[in-house]
């Protein structure tokens, strides 16, 4: 029982059996120390009082001396027991005495570590931990009087680069001297001929919106059909139970890879139409995204960058709180990282701690951000998203497929 009240007993709480082993045990500093030490020495020189005063009133400043000893011992103790534990799995902190408290966060969810380090850190080589994540939590928000930081935070750092929770940030021009492409400010990239040529572009596009024939269900399609297939699906938007589309296969299905694929997989499994059309929407979505990022290049942004801007603007207060927006993407926070980092760098959003709402981290677009946001949106339009080639009716039908699949996961 006494040595549960002086060892915080780390190892117990591993998961030894999925092969979790400390990488790393912080104790505070030495310095953290100097407050403890401070009031023990207080009580000391009130109980030396004791001897300067008569004998019958020695008792009181003996035991108001053993109290402050009793509390500074407590306070030195309550140092002693405080562990920040560094895994190749997570990070964890245990403090307390009597009531331990336990705080986790699995490296995943690590989106920013801040190590501040005053000038008396500097000389006694300490420094003070600030973790961001996602979710906030209080507990392994700040770690203070971290001894030789600069070697935890690195220690930190290789944990995750090891366990393959950041890829390396590659550029997306493919010869190496368009690689400081990506380091250009939004400024430097954008001129007055640009936005001259985005105006102009975005009359066309109006344009070519007004004279395309949109047909519905029920209707005749301007493009020529051989034939004609139809389906039947669910479409909740609609006041009825189902409705019929109209599918046209002007196209004739060509023996590609994937067809080809497609027929070795019917000989051995099951499932053939779904393989190939789970196959054909892997593809198509591997393209689109290429497309899309090859027309935000001019901009320096990325499909994905562009994407949390897009939902920052059409939110109406303009900001998200990081936890929320991660889900939104429906990625890992650590994937989404690199752009919420690259964007703060360019001035397009900016993140602040809330402290009213439990320390939530809040993702904000900035008027610079909404700016670009705006010109980006007009030029994946110029494109139609990479879906040139199908017809308004078309998308029209493929979203309701695509959102049927959706909301069955969700």
């Amino acid at each position: 029982m006494l040595s549960s009240l002086t060892d915080p007993q780390v190892e117990n709480h591993l998961i030894s059996e999925e092969g979790e082993v400390i990488v790393d045990e912080v104790r505070r500093h030495p310095l953290a120390f100097v407050t403890p030490t401070l009031i023990i020495l207080l009580g000391l020189a009130l109980a030396a009082l004791s001897f300067t005063v008569p004998l019958k009133f020695a008792t009181v400043p003996l035991g108001i001396g053993c109290l402050v000893m009793l509390f500074g011992v407590y306070r030195a103790l309550f140092v002693h027991m405080d562990r920040f534990v560094i895994t190749n799995m997570r990070v964890f902190r245990i403090h307390g005495i009597f009531t331990q408290h336990k705080a986790t966060m699995p490296m995943a969810r690590i989106l920013d570590i801040s190590v501040h380090k005053p000038l008396l850190g500097r000389i006694f080589r300490y420094g003070h931990f600030v973790f961001e994540s996602a979710a906030q939590d209080q507990g392994l928000r700040d770690i203070r009087y971290v001894g030789r930081p600069d070697e935890r935070d690195l220690t930190i750092q290789t944990v995750i680069q090891r366990s393959g929770l950041r890829a390396t940030i590659k550029s997306f021009n493919s010869n190496a001297d368009d690689d400081d492409d990506d380091d250009s400010t939004v400024d430097d990239l954008l001129t007055d001929d640009d936005l001259a040529a985005l105006d102009s572009q975005a009359k066309s596009r109006e344009s070519d919106e007004e004279s395309e024939p949109v047909f519905g269900n029920g209707t005749e399609s301007t493009v020529n059909t051989e034939e004609w297939n139809t389906i039947e699906i669910d479409a909740s938007y609609r006041h009825s139970d189902s409705e019929e589309f109209r599918v046209g296969s002007a196209l004739p299905i060509l023996e590609d890879s994937v067809s080809a694929a497609a027929g070795e997989w019917e000989l051995r499994w099951p499932e053939r139409n779904r393989m190939q059309a789970a196959t054909e929407l892997m593809h198509a979505h591997r393209r689109l995204i290429t497309d899309l990022d090859e027309k935000l290049r001019p901009l320096g942004l990325s499909y994905a960058r562009y994407e949390i801007l897009l939902l920052l603007f059409l939110e109406s207060s303009g900001a998200i709180p990081l936890v929320e927006l991660t889900d939104r993407l429906q990625v890992e926070a650590s994937s989404s990282f690199h752009s919420v980092r690259w964007l703060e760098d360019n001035g397009l959003i900016k993140r602040s701690l809330e402290p009213w709402d439990d320390g939530e981290v809040v993702a904000e677009l900035t008027p610079k951000g909404r700016t670009l946001t705006d010109r980006a949106s007009h030029l994946v339009a110029d494109i139609r998203f990479g879906l040139g080639t199908m017809s308004a009716s078309e998308c029209r039908q493929l979203t309701a497929l695509l959102s049927r699949q959706r909301r069955a996961r969700d």
